[in-house]
């Protein structure tokens, strides 16, 4: 399942985005790492961005083909 799967409000723990190197370093720069949680908060319509949530106050958006190349896992912990 990929981050570009997941519905607005839901929390997913983020497993691999090593496969692409260019998405790899945007989202460790941005201080997340496999394991970490995030939330979808919106999504653009029109095959725009989606919005995240990641810790209680970091806010970020992601091209949707960005997101498609990084795999997520459901959550079972909240945020």
């Amino acid at each position: 399942m990929t981050l570009n799967d997941i519905k607005v409000g839901d929390t997913v723990c983020l497993d691999d985005f090593s496969h692409n190197q260019s998405v790899y370093f945007k989202l460790i720069s941005l201080g997340l790492l496999p394991g970490d949680q995030v939330i979808v908060m919106g999504r653009a319509p029109f095959g725009g961005p989606i919005s995240i949530k990641h810790g209680s106050e970091t806010f970020f958006a992601l091209r949707r083909s960005e997101a498609l190349k990084v795999q997520v896992k459901t959550s079972t912990k909240a945020l």
